[in-house]
């Protein structure tokens, strides 16, 4: 903690992020060249001082993390699947999951989901895995943009009907592949 606290002290806007799994320096708020240089700097000066232990660094939008190296969203949404595929108890399975992600992060959860589909037994589920916006990726669909997102969600959720077609761009309510 004494790195990350001598690198929030020298970069204005940046601060600490706590969470129950890791360990955060957000510099989002902060002068965008001087933020990364100090990124790039920190990355180096924690690695050599956790070598010994198992964690990786994430590096996205502003912000460094420090995570256990088994610990990614293709675990979490793996348990989550497994888990509520237990609970249900009846063999049916879960019958709807969609994940949605706009980064590098995301990767592992598509993964996840694609393999929790493969291995499953319910005829009747569905999986939609969408990038937003368009990139190299595991997931079977894209958005253009986040706007995108609520679209699709109202689209899911039946209520496409209720939005005037003339104010929506034309693939608001389309997943591409």
């Amino acid at each position: 903690m004494p790195i990350i606290s001598k690198y929030t002290a020298r970069t204005n806007g940046s601060f600490v992020k706590l969470t129950h799994s890791s360990i955060g320096w957000s510099y989002y708020s902060c002068d965008p060249e001087w933020g990364s240089l100090q990124a790039s700097y920190l990355v180096p000066e924690l690695e050599a001082a956790l070598n010994a232990f198992d964690v990786r660094f994430v590096a996205l939008k502003g912000i460094v993390e420090v995570v256990p190296r088994k610990l990614h969203k293709g675990h979490i949404v793996a348990k989550i699947l497994d888990d509520t595929r237990a609970h249900k108890g009846n063999g049916n399975g879960v019958d709807f999951a969609l994940c949605m992600g706009d980064d590098i992060s995301d990767e592992k959860m598509f993964t996840s989901v694609i393999s929790f589909e493969a291995e499953s037994d319910c005829p009747n589920s569905y999986a939609f895995n969408v990038a937003v916006g368009k990139k190299p990726t595991h997931a079977s669909f894209f958005v253009d943009d986040a706007s995108d997102v609520a679209d699709v969600l109202v689209a899911l959720s039946g209520g496409a009907d209720s939005i005037d077609p003339n104010n929506a761009p034309d693939n608001s309510f389309q997943f591409f592949s």
